[in-house]
């Protein structure tokens, strides 16, 4: 809300599937745990744009935190 992104949520049945689906273009985007979509990630196969844990991530330490681009309100 706070970036006035309008979201469909899509409903999946583990990270493997949204994997696939980003991969092959039938979603642009996506909300995942980490273990199944950094193979993908480190091999180039799609981007992560942020990650949604308040700092870094070690595994992923040159992506960002969403803190760090969208400041909280409270």
């Amino acid at each position: 809300m706070m970036t006035k992104t309008d979201l469909l949520p899509i409903p999946y049945k583990g990270g493997a599937p949204i994997a696939i689906d980003l991969m092959a273009g039938h979603v642009i985007t996506s909300f995942s745990t980490m273990p199944p979509i950094i193979p993908h990630i480190r091999a180039g196969r799609v981007k992560a744009i942020a990650v949604t844990t308040a700092k870094r991530a070690q595994v992923l330490p040159d992506v960002p935190a969403i803190a760090e681009t969208v400041p909280a309100t409270r």
